[in-house]
């Protein structure tokens, strides 16, 4: 009897287990966490409806460049037109003519001993300082003049030629050397067609030179 009662009791004790599991399963707060479970599973593995839509415009970004920048419109350069002030409108200095060696009118022929003949140039092939004059002479023919000219200086034979290459560049006439004989220094001095011929040889406390030129007259 005692047997019969245990076992009909956990019979029923094994029914309410039950009963109360299909309960617990039915309730409305567990069907609803369980839908949404599924529902966002589902939605988080869906496709997105951008990129696989026909139809759906398609957008993309420049590719990048080298270094991490983004492609862009191609610089151009830039050129100055930036004026220097006071480099504009500024004119050159006008350059001043050399003097002609000699013009029109040419001087009538002399000659003349321990001085200079009448007409001679002393302008342009005056005698050096401290110098004593043997002879000169001018001789005139048409356009053409001759000049020659002899005469001791106290000064050295570098210092006569130093003084008529600054005298004779006045008038645009410059040095090259020149064949001399017997220990003399020539230098001769050219401008178109003129042209001066100078010797010197050293002597007893100075200098011997002897100066001879041929012009033309352009006026």
């Amino acid at each position: 009897m005692r047997s019969r009662t245990w076992i009909i009791a956990g019979l029923a004790a094994a029914a309410v287990i039950v009963a109360a599991a299909v309960t617990v399963d039915h309730l409305p707060g567990r069907s609803t966490a369980e839908g949404s479970t599924t529902t966002s599973s589902h939605s988080s593995t869906a496709p997105s409806p951008s990129s696989n839509t026909p139809g759906a415009p398609v957008t993309s970004s420049p590719a990048p460049t080298p270094g991490g920048e983004s492609d862009g419109p191609p610089q151009s350069k830039r050129f100055t037109t930036e004026v220097i002030p006071g480099a504009a409108g500024k004119a050159l200095p006008k350059s001043t003519a050399l003097p002609e060696p000699v013009s029109n009118p040419l001087p009538k022929t002399a000659s003349a001993v321990g001085a200079l003949a009448k007409g001679y140039p002393t302008s342009l092939l005056p005698a050096t300082p401290h110098s004593s004059i043997g002879t000169s002479s001018v001789a005139s023919q048409g356009q053409h003049l001759q000049v020659s000219l002899t005469a001791t200086s106290t000064m050295t034979v570098t210092e006569v030629l130093a003084f008529y290459r600054t005298t004779l560049a006045k008038y645009g006439m410059y040095d090259t050397a020149s064949p001399a004989l017997g220990g003399a220094t020539a230098l001769t001095f050219k401008r178109g067609v003129d042209a001066v011929t100078i010797t010197t040889s050293p002597v007893t406390d100075g200098t011997q030179y002897v100066i001879y030129g041929a012009f033309t007259a352009k006026n």
